[in-house]
């Protein structure tokens, strides 16, 4: 019985939410690099759909109580695989510099490592608030970025506003991050 409830609970709403932003990548990806006005708005458009589920899914999950083992590994999945994937696109095509793609790719690595090593040994790191505020951040400047690109008028004013967005979600990375190796590798009170 207990399996069988398991099994219920993977196709929850808010979990064909993070499947749904899964399946939008490689569409969005694909868009970009056409490099054609008309599919670049549409992957505006199917980029700002998927941030729209990104919310909306956490939201779901905890109004409706329907919150799960898998939903609590998918959902950042599905975050961490859209951003990453389009702002690797994105630095391939000029939008965003390498530095700054190297290093928010690189600090999710780290952090979603560290939080499957936790997970073997049964501890749930959970987001933090830093951490969310970086997502929101990056999800808006990325927005801004692929509907400057789209309309092709590059407007200069639109392009920077995207940028201070990622540069802001630059900033919430790192201190996101500082905060997770510091909780994670702080000395308990037993080994004093």
């Amino acid at each position: 019985m207990k399996v069988r409830d398991e099994a219920a609970t993977v196709w929850t709403l808010p979990n064909r939410l993070s499947i749904i932003r899964i399946l939008f990548i490689p569409l969005i990806v694909f868009f970009i690099s056409t490099q054609d006005d008309g599919l670049l708005l549409a992957a505006c458009l199917l980029f700002i759909i998927a941030g729209i589920t990104d919310g909306l899914d956490g939201y779901l999950a905890r109004k409706m109580s329907l919150t799960s083992r898998l939903g609590l590994y998918l959902d950042p999945i599905a975050d961490k695989l859209l951003v990453t994937s389009v702002l690797i696109t994105l630095t391939y095509y000029h939008q965003v510099p390498l530095w700054v793609t190297l290093i928010l790719v690189g600090r999710e690595f780290l952090i979603n490592g560290l939080r499957a090593f936790y997970a073997m040994e049964g501890i749930a790191v959970y987001p933090s608030s830093a951490g969310k505020i970086k997502t929101a951040l990056q999800l808006t400047g990325i927005s801004f970025i692929l509907f400057n690109v789209s309309i092709k008028r590059v407007d200069v004013i639109m392009n920077q506003i995207g940028l201070v967005f990622i540069y802001g979600a630059l900033f919430f990375s790192m201190f996101s991050a500082v905060n997770y190796l510091t909780a994670l590798f702080r000395p308990t009170s037993s080994k004093q």
